[in-house]
């Protein structure tokens, strides 16, 4: 039987040379790896470390340093500010971009919602394969502009008075 001990104690999946070519196949089916060539691609999943889960399990939480950035390969992840469920994303998406804003904790918490695969690119390696690969930071750009938040303007006072 599986237990959250195990699951929470689990290895990272090793890579054999067979999945980096079935990984690079499975980024190219999704729009934000169009402008990649087979090298980049073989390049990144040779970087990331994939992962999967049979369940729910936490890739991101809310308030603390970034570390790592993920790609969703299956799955979906559901994305979290406090206990508000604000997003839910799917295969394809990159996920944890706020790795490149130094000095800023999480804004969200990411959850997967079931089972799912993910690549997991550590923030040293991501920031060598942005300096390889412009296409990746073309897709984490867009994925950044896609995620922020809107932050809405505050009412001013005198607007206040008269709602």
């Amino acid at each position: 039987m599986l237990t959250w001990t195990h699951i929470a104690h689990r290895e990272p999946t090793k890579k054999l040379d067979g999945t980096h070519g079935e990984d690079a196949r499975r980024l190219r089916e999704f729009r934000a790896f169009d402008k990649f060539s087979h090298d980049e691609l073989q390049r990144l999943v040779r970087a990331a470390h994939r992962t999967s889960t049979s369940v729910p399990w936490p890739l991101i939480h809310e308030q603390t340093p970034s570390d790592a950035c993920y790609i969703l390969l299956s799955g979906e992840v559901g994305v979290y500010v406090g206990q508000d469920r604000i997003a839910v994303l799917g295969p394809g998406e990159v996920i944890g971009e706020a790795v490149f804003r130094p000095g800023r904790l999480r804004s969200a918490t990411v959850t997967t919602t079931g089972a799912a695969e993910v690549l997991r690119i550590e923030r040293d390696d991501l920031a060598s394969l942005l300096d390889e690969i412009p296409a990746l930071r073309e897709a984490v750009d867009v994925a950044a502009a896609r995620h922020t938040p809107v932050v809405l303007a505050q009412p001013t006072e005198a607007e206040t008075q008269t709602l």
